[in-house]
């Protein structure tokens, strides 16, 4: 549990939003901080710098003056629990969090970041990522579902899956 009564801030590390070319190349967990000190925002990040250069809320956030991004340079593995947990601590105005579903809920329950899915399955960390997103590769999973329900079966049936094992078993 985050302790938030000893949490300060503006005691952490931060770049003014017009400098985001010196933010570090680590995973961090990151809070927009508004002149007041007020958090409007957190977001995690595997690259914190590279994350800030197409940055979806930079247009919006460039136009308020004193805007700063504070960070916390934090382990990959740790980045969801951390963000998640300011979030909730914090409130800010601008996460309009939403859990998450399908391919992300699972993987997350499971404890693993997109990068350690990505590298079980044999993709790449985007390719997850886009699953995740419901972008390219979705449609795949989507007739699969269709054809498990219209078989009634899993998807370790429908593509032998199990019989693969006992094969490999008997042998």
């Amino acid at each position: 549990m985050l302790a938030v009564d000893n949490f300060d801030v503006l005691s952490l590390p931060f770049m003014a939003i017009e400098d985001l070319a010196n933010l570090p190349q680590t995973p961090c967990v990151y809070l927009v901080v508004n002149s007041q000190g007020k958090v409007l925002y957190v977001g995690k990040s595997e690259n914190l710098r590279r994350k800030w250069k197409s940055h979806y809320k930079l247009s919006s956030l460039i136009e308020e003056s004193g805007i700063k991004i504070s960070y916390i340079e934090v382990h990959e593995d740790l980045l969801f629990k951390l963000e998640k947990a300011l979030i909730n601590a914090l409130n800010p105005p601008l996460n309009d969090y939403e859990p998450p579903k399908g391919i992300a809920s699972l993987r997350q329950k499971a404890g693993l970041t997109q990068r350690q899915l990505a590298d079980i399955v044999g993709v790449t960390e985007t390719t997850v990522r886009n699953w995740e997103n419901n972008r390219s590769g979705v449609e795949w999973f989507e007739r699969v579902a269709k054809l498990c329900e219209a078989l009634q079966c899993t998807p370790n049936d429908l593509f032998g899956y199990q019989q693969m094992a006992d094969n490999k078993e008997d042998a």
